[in-house]
């Protein structure tokens, strides 16, 4: 039988010493599931645009519309978000049993099988171009950098991309996943205790959706991946 391609010793050797800590109950505190359901005033604009401060409701909004429409009235709406609260501590379930072996399991291997997926693209995205690549300048020579422009443009460019924040299966704990310019290699950077003095709110925002971290918060994340960076390149 044909193994799927997301299968490796590690990601085997991850989810078995993820299953032996858990014993198939919370990844987390390892104990049955417990919590409470927990509903919360939510204030969102009606016409779906993000605003954190809004106007007394009637006046004209303060978002600036498209050229040539009109400037609409403010009209905040009232929501009640419901959302399950782990009774055990802080952690990222938004349902009951979302967190257990089983479920996390199976999301672990979705996740596994995006990031296979997208660098198998590349590989072959990189391949295809270098087949049908013949070398011939496609661009006219007017207009291109000359040797110190060339030489000043790379010097400017990062070293390094980030391409998302994640929480790591097996140590729980956060990590960045960075590519080194002008490859395919990508660092997987642990962030220890970078992101205790963010909300849980904020770290599953920037997790899930790419949202801002603080600058504080952001700048020890941009040091930590310099510095594994540097030490990769050194080597």
């Amino acid at each position: 039988m044909t193994k799927p391609k997301w299968v490796t010793p590690e990601r085997q050797a991850g989810l078995v010493e993820l299953f032996a800590q858990s014993q198939g109950f919370c990844v987390y505190v390892h104990k049955p599931c417990n919590g409470t359901w927990e509903t919360k005033a939510h204030f969102a604009c009606e016409w779906g645009i993000p605003c954190d401060k809004p106007v007394p409701d009637g006046e004209p909004c303060r978002y600036e519309p498209e050229e040539g429409k009109p400037r609409l009235p403010c009209h905040i709406v009232r929501l009640n978000v419901t959302r399950w609260h782990c009774a055990y501590g802080d952690y990222a379930c938004y349902k009951p049993h979302e967190c257990h072996f089983e479920l996390y399991a199976n999301w672990l291997i979705k996740q596994w099988t995006q990031s296979d997926r997208a660098i198998r693209q590349a590989e072959w995205e990189a391949e295809r171009k270098a087949i049908h690549s013949l070398g011939e300048r496609r661009t006219p020579v007017r207009g291109q950098f000359n040797g110190i422009g060339r030489d000043i443009f790379y010097t400017n460019q990062p070293c390094y991309y980030v391409e998302g924040l994640g929480v790591s299966g097996t140590t729980f704990k956060p990590f960045v996943k960075v590519k080194i310019a002008n490859s395919f290699v990508r660092l997987y950077v642990d962030l220890g205790d970078s992101l205790k003095a963010v909300s849980k709110s904020k770290r599953r925002k920037a997790v899930r959706y790419g949202k801002p971290l603080p600058k504080a918060v952001s700048e020890r994340v941009d040091e930590l991946c310099h510095k594994a960076v540097r030490h990769y390149l050194s080597h």
